[in-house]
């Protein structure tokens, strides 16, 4: 008979929202706070959220005026609010690593022309994919762009580094840009998706506006870096 253990390691993936502070006035968070949380419902359903910053806050009165508005904080990105996340006990998690491409910067005469020795990744031919992709499948296009012939499901995953082309119904996930491209793509025939993203910026079903379900769609990251969803012409 099996020896049951106490504990048991489970591997799951989970989507995490990422909070970004780009303020440090008091009144000017809470007044966009409550925005937020009259355009996003789920706000106040315990959502689970990362709190990242440039700017020094106070980050203990952060945390309990989001738990009052029911958000869940579950930790900090590294960086300049590590020290008092530490002091409450809460999770260091990695940096957004997609933050430094989501806006182009403007180039300065004391910046160095030496090119890098990392070479760039090869462009490797777009990945087809001819059979529908079912519940519990994930399709990865490394370093290329992804096309899929056949319906995706819910419950299955399109990941690529580049864009997405769905010729059918798009359901599940699809995740373009993997690696940080803030100008890769999601296309798609009939938009269903639970959750769709480009360059780690990304969009769950209920943020998505009902009037573009089941029509041709593209998704792209526009100059604010927001996601935009956009219908496609007949």
């Amino acid at each position: 008979m099996e020896e049951t253990k106490a504990l048991r390691l489970m591997g799951r993936v989970l989507t995490l929202s990422r909070l970004r502070v780009q303020s440090t006035n008091p009144q000017e968070i809470v007044e966009e706070l409550t925005k937020l949380t009259l355009e996003n419902p789920m706000l106040k359903q315990g959502l689970p959220v990362i709190i990242e910053s440039v700017d020094l806050i106070d980050l203990s009165w952060l945390v309990k005026t989001l738990r009052k508005t029911g958000i869940q904080v579950l930790g900090v990105s590294d960086g300049i609010l590590t020290e008092q996340a530490l002091l409450l006990n809460l999770p260091v998690m990695p940096p957004d690593h997609t933050q430094s491409v989501s806006r182009p910067r403007t180039a300065s005469t004391n910046q160095s022309t030496t090119p890098s020795n990392t070479p760039a990744p090869p462009n490797l031919p777009a990945k087809l994919i001819t059979d529908p992709v079912r519940s519990g499948q994930q399709v990865y296009a490394e370093n290329s762009d992804l096309i899929v012939l056949a319906p995706v499901s819910s419950g299955a995953e399109l990941i690529a580094d580049g864009c997405i082309h769905v010729y059918g119904t798009l359901r599940g996930r699809a995740i373009a840009g993997a690696t940080g491209n803030p100008n890769a793509r999601i296309f798609c025939r009939r938009f269903e998706a639970d959750l769709v993203a480009i360059a780690g910026v990304y969009m769950v079903a209920d943020q998505i506006p009902s009037n573009l379900r089941g029509k041709a769609t593209q998704i792209r990251l526009s100059d604010d870096s927001n996601l935009a969803i956009e219908l496609l012409e007949p």
